[in-house]
């Protein structure tokens, strides 16, 4: 008997870690993803029923893992838009820039507000929410230099940054620009850049991803 209660206690012992491994593997944009979490939830009511409680442990720490990682990649490719803002008086930029001004400068110490006609503005949207902004001097017809590439403190640091980086680089690539740069900022943005994929170049951060 005592044997058998072994066997019983390595079998739910190996499910409990399938149930945790499978948690960190299955992928949320697939078919199977809603039939693991099905799977998660029969063995945690199974293992509260028949009191097998390690069992019902490693399915409801499955389960978080699982819904934390879906938080992530709904994060991370959540879809944004571009509008661009063609008049340097336009009252709803105006209005974002006073609102997160604190916020701006302490980001963009060296930003002063002042709008010019050469600027290209540009809004970023994701599901009628205002999430980011960004403003540039045009340089020349190929070169950019980005004054300020900022999103909201609701979403500084979450899974959109790289998102939003993407979108940036596809908004200037769509208007035919080759070479963009921005110089350094404060520390925080500056690891910001280095972690989407800029790098620092004669004291200027530029993109891997332009002008190639």
């Amino acid at each position: 008997m005592g044997m058998n209660s072994t066997y019983i206690d390595l079998f739910y012992g190996f499910i409990a870690i399938v149930l945790l491994a499978g948690s960190f593997l299955v992928k949320q944009k697939t078919n199977g993803w809603l039939f693991y979490i099905l799977v998660i939830i029969g063995f945690l009511i199974g293992g509260l029923i028949f009191r097998l409680y390690f069992l019902a442990v490693s399915a409801l720490l499955a389960g978080v893992v699982s819904i934390i990682r879906l938080r992530l990649h709904i994060s991370k490719n959540r879809p944004l838009e571009v509008i661009l803002v063609h008049a340097n008086d336009d009252q709803y930029l105006h209005y974002f820039l006073d609102y997160y001004r604190a916020d701006i400068l302490k980001l963009f110490p060296g930003f002063d507000f002042k709008i010019e006609e050469e600027f290209l503005i540009a809004l970023i949207m994701s599901k009628i929410e205002t999430v980011g902004l960004i403003i540039a001097e045009i340089k020349n017809p190929e070169t950019l230099r980005i004054c300020i590439d900022y999103m909201v403190p609701k979403y500084q640091g979450s899974q959109l940054a790289k998102t939003f980086y993407n979108c940036e680089l596809r908004c200037i690539d769509f208007l035919d620009y080759k070479y963009l740069y921005i110089e350094p900022q404060s520390k925080a943005h500056n690891d910001y850049l280095e972690r989407i994929g800029f790098r620092l170049v004669d004291g200027k951060y530029v993109s891997q991803c332009l002008g190639r």
